[in-house]
C-alpha cells in the first residue's frame, strides 16, 4: 500500500501499456465521499479521447500502476464518456473546499485534498489547506483521517472533536 495525494495526479499522463499510447492528461478525480473511496480519473473536459466537450472517464480498477511521471492502464477499453449517472452525482476534488468543522462548532480549516490507498482507492485522510507561513512559506499542512470524520456535507465538513487537538498538536511552536 502506498498512501498518494490526489491532487499530485492533476496533469499527470495517463498512458496505455499494450499500445504505448498517451491518452491524455488527468484534469480531476471522481470521490464517492460515502462510500470514501476514489471512483476514477477524469481527463480533459477540453476533449478527453472519445469527445471534444465531456471529459472522458478513467474507473480505479483500470489502473495499472501510480507512477512518477505517468498513470498506466492495460488499455483504453474501459474508458467512458463522463456523462450520466454516477458522474453527474460523483464528487471531484473541487467538493472538498469547504470549511472543516468539528462536532463542538470549531473551525479547525478548510478542506484542500484526499490521501488515498493506491491499491484498493480507499480514501484514508482528509488533508486540509496549508495554514500559517508567509506567501506559502513555513506554512503547516494537516491531515484528518477518515475515522474522524463525521460527514461532508453540502456547506461543511463535519469532524469528531478529537480532530481539533490532534491538528492543534501538529502544529509548529514559535
Amino acid at each position: 500500500m502506498t498512501a498518494i495525494n490526489a491532487r499530485t495526479l492533476i496533469g499527470r499522463a495517463v498512458v496505455s501499456v499494450t499500445d504505448g499510447e498517451k491518452l491524455g492528461l488527468i484534469s480531476n478525480i471522481q470521490l464517492d465521499l460515502t462510500q470514501r473511496i476514489v471512483l476514477g480519473f477524469l481527463m480533459g473536459g477540453d476533449g478527453g479521447i472519445f469527445n471534444r466537450d465531456k471529459p472522458s472517464f478513467v474507473p480505479f480498477a483500470q489502473v495499472r500502476t501510480f507512477g512518477r511521471d505517468a498513470v498506466t492502464i492495460q488499455d483504453k477499453s474501459g474508458i467512458t464518456i463522463a456523462e450520466g449517472a454516477p458522474h453527474n452525482t460523483a464528487a471531484t476534488l473541487g467538493d472538498l473546499k469547504k470549511r472543516v468543522v468539528t462536532a463542538g462548532g470549531e473551525v479547525i480549516g478548510d478542506g484542500e485534498d484526499v490521501v488515498f490507498d493506491d491499491a484498493s482507492g480507499a480514501i484514508t485522510a482528509l488533508q486540509l489547506a496549508p495554514q500559517g507561513g508567509f506567501l506559502g512559506i513555513g506554512a503547516a499542512t494537516h491531515v484528518v483521517l477518515m475515522e474522524e470524520i463525521v460527514g461532508f456535507g453540502r456547506d461543511v465538513i463535519t469532524v469528531h472533536d478529537s480532530a481539533l487537538g490532534r491538528v492543534q498538536s501538529d502544529a509548529p511552536t514559535e
